[in-house]
């Protein structure tokens, strides 16, 4: 974990190993930036077969990260969420996510159809969390 100007880069132990040039996620004083999730398995670095499942992974995964500092869905503030078929995916997203906030209230959340996610997926959710230090 490195230290600069008071961000802190999170790399807890069980998270999915980063694709490319950038970490999982980073503290900055009570906030924590997540980094964009899919539904990566993190025991083999694959991805979920299945909408549903992979969708749930996704979450799973910023929720472990989150947690790592003290954080759970809860205490989301802010999610962005990718798609590449609006049509077919919002209303599974909508179901995983009030599976997992078990009904609200939920998160200001930016949904977004766009061309193509890495690796040729459907689906990518990054969030910012409050997480005071003090917790």
């Amino acid at each position: 974990m490195s230290l600069r100007k008071g961000v802190r880069v999170l790399t807890p132990n069980g998270a999915i190993a980063p694709t490319g040039t950038w970490s999982v996620g980073a503290r900055a004083g009570d906030f924590l930036f997540i980094a964009g999730m899919r539904g990566i398995n993190p025991a083999n670095n694959s991805l979920v077969d299945g909408d549903e499942a992979r969708i749930r992974q996704a979450f799973l995964n910023m929720k472990m990260i989150a947690g790592s500092e003290g954080a759970d869905l809860p205490d989301c503030v802010r999610l962005t969420v990718f798609v590449t078929d609006m049509q077919r995916l919002r209303t599974v997203v909508n179901k995983i996510q009030e599976e997992l906030w078990s009904g609200g209230p939920y998160p200001p959340r930016t949904i977004v159809e766009v061309a193509a996610l890495n690796q040729d997926d459907f689906f990518e959710v990054e969030g910012t969390f409050y997480s005071p230090k003090s917790r």
